[in-house]
């Protein structure tokens, strides 16, 4: 793969309902996808189940992110979380790869032999590993998420620890929405490696209000903006 500084930066919004205040998430999710970063999502669903319209909106809003999407019961989100971070970073260096590949040879992955294709995919999932992230967790804190939250928050720490374990560079940051005092987003976390700084911001988040999803992307992708990366954050 061609040298190139930087780094990969990475949303997931863990969301249990249609956004219903703020700037359409789809628009808001092209506009981090056409800027770099990649949007995907897990729905949280539950006995009642979702309406059609809130699972078309999650796979609408990872369509024009560039992201995946992902399904499950709050029981299970500590593995889907995890596997959906390895399989976006995996995801997201295909993406890269196969445009390199396109602008050298004419040809992306997908046009490739059988052969070429496998091994350039075993090396985007040895990769994977070694590459440093830039990683925001979106994590909805409407009134309907109440009964979920402590176990959503129990997921993203054992999360963060299970990032640990990566070879690359990992910092991740936590925006929760809505925010308090009607204002649509909370900036729980900043960009950080450490549990305890993360568990602190968590500990200080509650249910309440709507679901401004645009807006929090939004946020997030001022925050990575914002974030100088340092050398230590680059990839090769």
């Amino acid at each position: 793969m061609e040298k190139e500084t930087g780094i990969i930066k990475q949303m997931i919004i863990i969301t249990d309902g249609k956004s219903n205040i703020g700037i359409n998430p789809v628009e808001a999710a092209a506009k981090a996808k056409a800027a770099g970063i990649t949007v995907s999502a897990i729905g949280i669903i539950d006995n009642e189940c979702k309406g059609e319209e809130d699972i078309m909106e999650v796979e609408a809003i990872t369509k024009a992110g560039g992201g995946l999407a992902d399904y499950c019961y709050i029981q299970d989100l500590g593995m889907t979380l995890q596997v959906m971070t390895q399989k976006t970073v995996n995801h997201t260096l295909e993406c890269i790869v196969s445009k390199q590949l396109k602008s050298i040879i004419g040809k992306d992955i997908t046009n490739m032999e059988p052969q070429s294709r496998m091994k350039i995919v075993e090396f985007i999932e040895n990769y994977g590993d070694r590459v440093d992230l830039l990683y925001v967790i979106l994590l909805d804190t409407s009134k309907s998420m109440a009964n979920k939250l402590d176990t959503a928050k129990k997921c993203i720490i054992d999360l963060m620890e299970a990032l640990k374990n990566r070879k690359g560079v990992t910092k991740l940051a936590l925006i929760s929405y809505p925010g308090e005092n009607g204002n649509y987003i909370n900036t729980a976390c900043d960009f950080t490696t450490d549990t305890d700084v993360l568990k602190e911001g968590l500990n200080l988040l509650r249910a309440r209000g709507g679901t401004p999803t645009g807006p929090a992307i939004e946020a997030a992708m001022n925050l990575i903006f914002e974030y100088d990366a340092p050398a230590s954050l680059r990839y090769v």
